[in-house]
């Protein structure tokens, strides 16, 4: 797995930092990982209980042998396991979908984050009776493309130049070159405004997954852009002010269109009860 980048809320001089995991190479597209045959036999303890927290929260945490998470609807838990954005979850029963709950995974050793990601998903497939495989679907999108390149405000990030302070938060010789994304005077409620964007040593899909989740449509990175950036955006209202602002500042340009999209298909296994009977 990709080291994931560091994401964070800068609010009223709060700050909310951002679980993320990592993520495939390309982020068009939903891989499912197989559990590996030296895994396959790994005992691991699963639980699950309707939520106990009220609508609207939601915490993540993570360990080398412990998972867990509290709060989330079946839909967004499969999307935060496989680090897509909900909307690339395609699960009909809405119904199920809907349903919030507290999960806890416990492993007895620790195991490095790709097996974990792959006892995660084997976990929510038979727990909950599922089968979730990719599947190509057309579908309403935005694209980001750079027709002239990397704007003159995009600076090519040097690495092991270290870095400035971020939300106050010091780096070492370690951390100097993760990923950084702050937002400003942003409540991280979704909604698309903020006092600026600040980024350091962030890749171009970084800032897509990033953005996508307080767009209106997914987002897919067309713009063939490699490496990692340094780079700020200015403030900013509502969707179409940070469209002209990626144009203006940094020459990204963001255009509707419709895309063949790789979602996960989640379906009922053919010998599991319903998931109503099960929930």
């Amino acid at each position: 797995m990709q080291r994931a980048p560091f994401f964070a809320c800068l609010s009223f001089g709060l700050l909310s930092a951002l679980a993320t995991t990592a993520v495939s190479q390309n982020p068009s597209q939903v891989r499912r990982n197989p559990v590996s045959q030296d895994h396959a036999a790994l005992p691991y303890q699963v639980h699950i209980a309707p939520t106990t927290l009220p609508d609207g929260s939601t915490s993540i945490e993570a360990g080398a042998d412990t998972w867990s998470a509290r709060g989330y609807d079946l839909r967004t838990l499969i999307a935060q396991i496989y680090n897509v954005d909900a909307r690339r979850v395609d699960f009909p029963d809405s119904s199920v979908a809907g349903k919030r709950f507290d999960i806890s995974v416990d492993l007895p050793a620790e195991v490095t984050p790709d097996v974990m990601q792959q006892l995660l998903e084997d976990a929510i497939e038979k727990r909950f009776g599922l089968h979730i495989t990719p599947q190509s679907q057309p579908m309403n999108v935005y694209v980001l493309t750079a027709p002239a390149g990397p704007g003159t405000a995009m600076k090519q990030h040097r690495t092991g130049m270290g870095e400035a302070e971020v939300a106050g938060f010091g780096t070492d010789a370690a951390d100097e070159d993760s990923a950084r994304i702050t937002f400003y005077g942003k409540d991280c409620s979704g909604v698309a405004s903020s006092n600026g964007i600040s980024v350091s040593a962030a890749t171009i899909s970084d800032l897509r997954r990033t953005l996508e989740p307080d767009l209106d449509r997914v987002l897919l990175d067309e713009t063939h852009l490699t490496g990692s950036y340094d780079f700020t955006v200015g403030n900013y209202a509502d969707q179409q002010e940070l469209f002209r602002r990626l144009h203006d500042q940094l020459g990204l340009v963001i255009t509707p269109a419709q895309r063949s999209v790789t979602v996960l298909a989640v379906r009922p296994t053919a010998s599991s009860q319903s998931l109503e009977a099960q929930l």
